[in-house]
């Protein structure tokens, strides 16, 4: 998937190296056709066409433009509801290269506008510049092959020149200046301003109230349903999207200061997706943990939307994080282990056992410091009995879960207990600290074959900068993947290990890299 951030990094690498233009074009290639979360820098960085330090200061030239040009989209609704351009330019003055959400708190602060109506015009201003980022990003997959980077919308501001002997091969650019939407919007911006809120705002008048609180970078409100209002809830932008519906933050009238992630499915929604709904909604009723996201409501709109209202937690899920910075530093990747560990202990105490714990299905802050497990749509639930089959038979009677994660009873359809949960956990454990799978296949079925059969790859050999860690870590993950489940930790000795180990864990030759062009998709 190509986001704008992939497209404004290829503009700017584009000026400063003219004669790669076919390795970028390829760059940006890859991200269309495939679902890699990596980002253009990141790819090009293990490429070895970017250094790390290149590639870092590409994302920061990129972040500033994303600033500037959302101000410029801001500063513009201001003037146009009568604040002055000394009052703005004396205000940018001050705070300098800022946030929307900081240079918005200061215009409040100030009370240049009406509190309420300047939350109405951020909301706007930020709606304004992610569908403006859409619409570019959709005019580059229709030029592809037709000199995207000739005929793109906006050229990127002029590149200072980077420290020579830090990023040797970036050179200057020439300026191009006649295209680009200053801090302020002066005379000879205000009318591209004005032409790109009037194609972005379309449907969302000045009527539109802002939320109580902020939106994270991390949402998208290019979706067109931001806006919209789903039975009681008003969606602000697409946090992101699967196979089983699409997650929305919202906010509602009754509690307007409380964000709630809402996932929706489709109106033509098959059997399974509905009965996965079900099952998420009776679980949470039967169990309830802080490292659990909670469900507030569930139920079907008169559009016939079947809706799960819930905890908004903001982060990334674990397959994310781990398909952009590769493994985890070891005592970060122990102590998000535990964190789940503990939520899976709590649910299998109310008889609930997940079934499908796997990075995906694993949200973490943007600290990598605090991790809630997400989507108990397949879990089983043994206080129901019968009644479970009778709900939930339309996804039943096969191998139920994720290939690569599954245990080996799973994978031969047994009788599941609490200790596939633990073995599933500790496959993700395996990859959080090596950067890859202890089972690997061309197929599905391979994958499950060697789980079933098949001794782990050791976690030393997996990755040799772990054999200088607590001999405890590497015996821990061997007796979480073995294939009897009697043979397994339970979760009181997995826990304790844990503790144990962490305090003597090593970060050397075990880091990764975190840098937010590696780790984060957006913001």
């Amino acid at each position: 998937m190509i986001r704008f951030e992939d497209l404004l990094a290829a503009r700017f690498l584009y000026q400063q190296l003219p004669d790669r233009r076919e390795v970028l074009m390829a760059g940006l290639e890859t991200l269309r056709d495939g679902a890699s979360q990596r980002s253009l820098l990141a790819a090009l960085v293990d490429c070895n066409v970017l250094t790390m330090e290149q590639g870092s200061w590409i994302h920061n030239r990129v972040e500033a433009y994303k600033r500037e040009r959302s101000r410029a989209i801001y500063a513009h609704m201001l003037l146009e509801e009568g604040v002055s351009q000394g009052s703005l330019s004396q205000l940018h003055q001050q705070v300098g290269d800022v946030e929307l959400d900081a240079y918005g708190d200061v215009v409040r602060a100030r009370r240049l506008i009406p509190p309420e109506r300047e939350q109405q015009l951020r909301f706007q201003a930020r709606l304004a510049f992610d569908r403006d980022m859409d619409n570019q990003v959709q005019t580059l997959l229709q030029s592809f092959g037709q000199q995207p980077f000739a005929q793109l919308g906006q050229t990127p501001p002029q590149l200072t020149q980077p420290p020579t002997q830090r990023l040797g091969r970036l050179q200057p650019v020439n300026p191009t200046s006649s295209q680009v939407i200053r801090n302020l919007p002066e005379a000879d911006a205000s009318d591209e301003v004005r032409a790109l809120i009037k194609g972005t705002l379309s449907d969302a008048d000045g009527e539109l109230p802002g939320p109580a609180f902020r939106i994270p970078h991390s949402v998208d409100m290019s979706d067109a349903k931001t806006g919209k209002q789903v039975g009681d809830y008003r969606i602000l932008g697409r946090i992101g999207a699967g196979a089983m519906g699409t997650v929305y933050l919202v906010d509602t009238q009754s509690e307007p200061e409380k964000p709630i992630a809402l996932k929706l499915l489709p109106k033509d929604a098959g059997s399974d997706a509905i009965g996965r709904f079900k099952r998420e909604i009776l679980a949470n009723s039967f169990f309830s943990h802080p490292g659990a996201l909670d469900v507030y409501d569930a139920g079907q709109t008169d559009q016939g939307y079947h809706y799960l209202a819930m905890e908004y937690f903001e982060g990334e899920d674990l397959e994310q994080v781990l398909e952009a910075a590769g493994k985890l530093p070891v005592k970060t990747a122990l102590e998000l282990a535990r964190q789940v560990y503990t939520t899976l202990g709590a649910a299998h105490e109310s008889g609930v056992v997940h079934r499908d714990v796997k990075p995906s299905n694993v949200l973490v802050d943007k600290d990598y410091s605090n991790a809630r497990l997400m989507d108990f749509g397949i879990a089983i639930i043994k206080e129901l009995d019968t009644f479970e089959q009778k709900v939930f038979h339309t996804i039943e009677g096969g191998v139920t879960g994720t290939p690569e994660y599954m245990s080996p009873e799973q994978a031969a359809g047994e009788t599941l207990t609490p200790s596939s949960d633990l073995y599933s956990m500790g496959v993700v454990l395996y990859h959080m600290l090596s950067g890859r799978l202890p089972f690997e296949s061309e197929t599905s079925g391979g994958v499950i074959t060697r789980h079933m059969i098949e001794a782990p790859l050791p976690l030393t050999k997996a990755d040799s900068s772990l054999k200088g860690q607590p001999k405890e870590l590497s015996q821990l993950v061997d007796r979480l993947l073995d294939k009897n489940p009697a043979k397994r930790p339970d979760l009181a000795e997995v826990l304790g290990t844990i503790d144990a180990v962490l305090p003597r864990v090593s970060e050397r030759g075990g880091t990764s890299r975190l840098l937010s062009f590696l780790g984060w998709r957006k913001g």
